[in-house]
């Protein structure tokens, strides 16, 4: 009966402890979408991107963070490959603008 009842509470308490860790892992994902709009973002209303470039500026962005959370360690190198997609899309009006800006806008990463 004692055996029951601690079986009870074990499985209670796992629930709980797997409800919290799904939902602070879907809260992350969440920030990092959220994260990766706003850059596009600020990127579109600085820049002046298109729709199409802003929808690649989202996918790469979306890539480099799948990226990194996958490997931590080569986050630099990972940031670097984007920065020079991001630039790649640019025409020369658009990359003298963004070069005044780039800065600070790859701080948030």
């Amino acid at each position: 009966m004692n055996t029951l009842r601690l079986n009870k509470y074990f499985m209670i308490i796992m629930l709980i402890t797997l409800f919290a860790a799904t939902n602070i892992l879907s809260k992350t994902v969440t920030q990092d979408d959220q994260t990766i709009n706003e850059f596009a973002s600020i990127l579109k209303q600085k820049v002046l991107l298109t729709n199409d470039q802003e929808a690649k500026v989202i996918n790469i962005m979306s890539e480099m963070q799948k990226n990194i959370s996958s490997n931590p360690k080569n986050k630099t190198d990972f940031t670097k490959a984007a920065q020079s997609k991001v630039e790649s899309l640019l025409d020369s009006k658009q990359k003298m603008k963004y070069d005044i800006i780039k800065n600070d806008l790859w701080k948030k990463f």
